[in-house]
């Protein structure tokens, strides 16, 4: 496995914080990007606007979508109690949003999360889903 996985991994947990970060500004005291989701179900939120003037949301199915300014996307689904957790393709995702080299295979990005469970730095709840340890 080359550094290239391992970085877009990085980029993804980095750009992950940056929409956590917004959303806790716009919803303090919430449960983090679910808030975002819970709001919407409870009719108390758009299913698509803006958080602090520049991320974008779009709510879908169990998850949503984030749109930084600078184009990144971050798209996250959520667990029954609200645990945020991602996979390989979200995580292509967000560097094919950015113009950057992505992996080759969703097998070297899986690694590489692998390598950051046994690590500490993620927990996989699910098979081929991860979430960021606090």
């Amino acid at each position: 496995m080359t550094g290239q996985p391992l970085r877009e991994v990085e980029a993804y947990l980095q750009a992950l914080s940056r929409v956590r970060s917004a959303v806790q500004r716009c919803h303090p005291g919430g449960q983090g990007l679910a808030s975002i989701l819970h709001l919407y179900r409870s009719r108390s939120l758009e299913k698509a606007g803006r958080i602090q003037g520049s991320v974008e949301y779009n709510v879908h199915g169990s998850g949503c979508l984030f749109v930084e300014a600078s184009g990144a996307e971050v798209d996250v689904d959520f667990l029954e109690e609200g645990t945020e957790v991602f996979d390989a393709w979200r995580i292509r995702r967000l560097s094919v949003s950015l113009g950057e080299e992505s992996s080759e295979s969703l097998d070297e990005i899986v690694a590489a999360c692998r390598k950051l469970v046994s690590l500490g730095r993620l927990s996989e709840p699910r098979s081929g889903w991860f979430s960021a340890v606090e």
